[in-house]
This record gives C-alpha cells, sequence and structure tokens, in this order.
C-alpha cells in the first residue's frame, strides 16, 4: 500500500496530529506564504493560519500559493502546525478559487471510503 496523504484544511488538523487515534499523520495542505520567520512560516488558507516548520531546503516565496506535504505536529509555541516534508509551487493565489478547494477537501472528509483506504 503506498503512503495516502489526504487533503486536509486547517479545522481538520486536529485529526490528524500524532496524539488522535487515527493511522495517516501525513497531510496535504495548500495556502498562501503570509510569513517567514528563519525556521517556521505561516500560510493563510482563506481565513485561518497555519505554521510550518520548515526543512533546511525549504524555498518558500512570500505570496505565493503552496501546496505542503507534511506531517501534523506539537509547536514549542503551543498549539498544532505541520512539520514540512515537500511543497509545490502553484503560483498565484489569484489563479485559484479557494472555496472551491475547500469544497473539494470537504467532500473527500465526507466520502472517505471513495476518496481513501479506511
Amino acid at each position: 500500500m503506498s503512503l495516502q496523504t489526504p487533503r486536509v484544511l486547517p479545522a481538520h488538523l486536529h485529526a490528524f496530529h500524532t496524539s488522535s487515534s487515527t493511522k495517516h499523520h501525513t497531510v496535504r495542505i495548500l495556502g498562501t506564504v503570509s510569513a517567514l520567520r528563519g525556521d517556521t512560516a505561516t500560510i493563510t488558507c482563506g481565513a485561518d493560519e497555519v505554521t510550518l516548520i520548515l526543512k533546511p531546503d525549504s524555498h518558500l516565496q512570500m505570496g505565493k500559493l503552496v501546496e505542503i506535504i507534511g506531517k501534523v505536529t506539537d509547536l514549542n509555541e503551543g498549539g498544532i502546525g505541520i512539520r514540512v516534508l515537500g511543497s509545490t509551487d502553484w503560483g498565484n493565489p489569484a489563479d485559484c478559487d479557494y472555496k472551491i478547494y475547500e469544497q473539494v477537501v470537504n467532500a473527500t472528509h465526507k466520502l472517505k471510503p471513495i476518496f481513501y483506504d479506511e
């Protein structure tokens, strides 16, 4: 079986946190890079923000739309974020209708057996 990386929204992160009972901890999330600070970054996903823990070779650019593949993890300052395993630049955020993306992600969570192994 290949590693499954479900697409998530910030509201789904708690369900994929390492302390939860789910077996899938690697996720994909789409957002716009809104802050870069040393070894962390913030992406804006609709109205929410997610903190990323970057790899040394991460090359994110401010204002770009990116898809992040990573593991949901605890943050030093409290809360949860994503430890980046990889990223893909999706270009200009204006070229993506995030509301449609949110609807697709929500559909994949409502109809999990169609999209993911149980």
